[in-house]
């Protein structure tokens, strides 16, 4: 199966990482040798899975760093992430969109081919609507030791989110609300929980919740077949947010070479 991706990069940088890094755009900020998504858009066009790649943000800056790209494509960036996705949509619809679409944020440089294939592997031994990647703390603490991590205590074992998405592309327009109350409470547990009801909040906090509740009560608010997915992949999770994360960046990836 072939899949469209959008990469959100509407993103304004702001507060200490801006102080570090003065760029008015976080998806500019220079890691390595490179423009922090530029990493991300190499991860997309490496895999062989990948079909049309949307980048939504700033559009005359983006056209400065890449040059030449088959199926690569631009469009402006909205007010808030949801935003910049619908007009990542709506230009995918153009071209004919895919049955499912990836979506990912700009400010994930360590992301690898590796990782996005095996989201994808797995997500498509499941018959679901929306796939979300989580990792365990072990994994995560394996990979980048020390860095600072939001995570939830399940019963099946101590999870982080990570931020990429699978979404069946007939689905948008009646997600795009939930979508956005999502993301606004993505690293916040127990913000998460109560938007799914108190029973659910009590099981987070007696740690006595595990995945498949969730995923059940996922589909019994919000009428949508959610899959976690449990990736292998530290690097499906760690962002760049704040200084630390961008000094791990500089790092990990200044030897690369694209």
């Amino acid at each position: 199966m072939q899949y469209d991706a959008i990469i959100l990069a509407g993103g304004e940088s702001s507060g200490e990482l801006k102080k570090i890094a003065p760029y008015d755009n976080e998806a500019l900020i220079i890691v390595g040798n490179y423009p922090m998504i530029y990493y991300v858009y190499e991860a997309l066009r490496q895999s062989a899975a990948i079909r049309n790649v949307v980048i939504s943000g700033p559009t005359e800056a983006l056209r400065n760093i890449f040059t030449g790209q088959d199926r690569l494509f631009f469009v402006n960036g909205g007010q808030n992430a949801i935003e910049s996705f619908a007009h990542g949509v709506e230009l995918l619809r153009e071209k004919g969109i895919s049955e499912r679409i990836l979506i990912m944020p700009s400010d994930i440089p360590f992301i690898t081919t590796e990782a996005i294939n095996d989201f994808i592997n797995q997500a498509e031994q499941y018959d679901a609507e929306f796939y979300y990647p989580i990792t365990r703390k072990e994994v995560n603490e394996n990979r980048f030791p020390g860095v600072s991590r939001t995570y939830v205590k399940l019963k099946d074992g101590i999870f982080t989110g990570g931020n990429l998405f699978i979404l069946r592309s007939e689905l948008f327009d009646e997600v795009l609300e939930i979508a956005l109350k999502l993301v606004e409470r993505r690293k916040n547990p127990l913000a998460m929980a109560k938007l799914f009801g108190f029973g659910l909040v009590w099981k987070y906090i007696t740690r006595s919740l595990n995945i498949e509740t969730v995923e059940k009560r996922f589909y019994k608010t919000l009428g949508i077949k959610g899959k976690a997915i449990i990736s292998p992949y530290a690097e499906v999770g760690v962002d760049v947010d704040k200084p630390s994360d961008l000094e791990l960046a500089q790092k990990h990836l200044q030897e690369i070479r694209f």
